[in-house]
């Protein structure tokens, strides 16, 4: 018995579709099924039955999800008990003072930096911390002018390469800490969900809302919009986009990253992969002059430790 195999149970008694826990997943729905069927092998029983109307726990597989629920609340409260525990290992003799400015882009703040800063303030309760939420060209010429210990951004893969046109100032050094994929976020019942695979210009025609949080690359320098006759929303607020998708009024364009931390306990809402997304980034924003505080430091050991591929 695996503890993804629980969740995957879990999942499947809220949703009643294999269809739709392989994609909130991000596995096939043949590796989920071949999954599933190991464990009721492991425990000589059936589990689930598959009916025109959807995927059902059987009485034996609602009594293992019973007696097993306990075990996958308390693996996820291990997997954050042990990063804490990972974390402070070298650190814990440490105690930093001082004054931290971080400088973060819209788009990082929820999914990434509550749990870090949760995580930091716990442990350096010493440390003072001012936050600034801006748009990434805003972020590096902050830290350009020494204006923050650090900024985070959230850029498409080509912003910093020959094509994206945008030349860092000299001493500013951007290290990417993570890469991911766009993925469709659309409810459980959307016409998009009945086609085996989407392409960058599969979705285009249906009502989508967006974000808008970069002055220099906006989100439709990246992903296609709808057509001219569709539907187009503009919002940096996640929980008008969660409501908006939840009603079936438009679709989404995230990463499989936000949609594991924002979207995953929403039952209703399915991610979509995309064949041929571009990727997005999360990069570190440092100034070459000066060397990071040992607060600042600390907080970086964090966010590189950090489990990017957890739910």
């Amino acid at each position: 018995m695996k503890t993804e195999q629980i969740a995957y149970l879990d999942d499947i008694s809220r949703t009643h579709s294999i269809t739709q826990t392989a994609q909130r997943f991000f596995i096939s729905q043949q590796a989920l099924s071949v999954s599933l069927t190991k464990l009721e092998e492991e425990f000589g029983t059936t589990f689930l039955v598959r009916t025109n109307k959807g995927a059902y726990l059987t009485e034996d597989g609602l009594f293992f999800l019973q007696n097993t629920q306990p075990i996958l609340d308390r693996y996820k409260e291990l997997k954050e008990s042990f990063f804490l525990h990972s974390t402070a290992a070298t650190d814990e003799t440490i105690s930093p003072e001082g004054h931290l400015v971080i400088f973060c882009h819209t788009r990082i703040l929820e999914p990434l930096l509550i749990d870090l800063l949760e995580q930091y303030t716990r442990k350096y309760p010493h440390v003072h911390i001012t936050l600034y939420e801006k748009e990434n060209i805003d972020i590096i010429t902050a830290i350009a002018q020494q204006a923050g210990d650090f900024g985070l951004i959230f850029t498409p893969e080509f912003l910093f390469d020959n094509t994206g046109g945008y030349q860092l100032p000299a001493h500013v050094q951007v290290e990417e800490l993570f890469s991911d994929h766009f993925i469709v976020c659309c409810s459980a019942n959307h016409p998009l969900k009945q086609q085996k695979s989407l392409s960058m210009h599969s979705f285009q025609g249906f009502p989508a809302i967006l974000f808008d949080t970069n002055k220099y690359v906006s989100q439709s320098d990246v992903l296609p919009l709808p057509d001219t006759e569709g539907h187009c929303y503009y919002s940096n607020n996640a929980s008008f986009h969660k409501a908006m998708i939840r009603r079936g009024m438009a679709i989404s364009l995230i990463t499989a990253f936000e949609f594991r931390k924002l979207y995953f306990k929403h039952k209703d809402l399915i991610a979509l992969p995309i064949t041929d997304s571009p990727k997005s980034i999360i990069n570190l924003v440092l100034n070459k002059k000066e060397p990071p505080s040992q607060a600042a430091q600390l907080f970086i050991n964090l966010l590189k430790k950090y489990n990017f591929y957890g739910i």
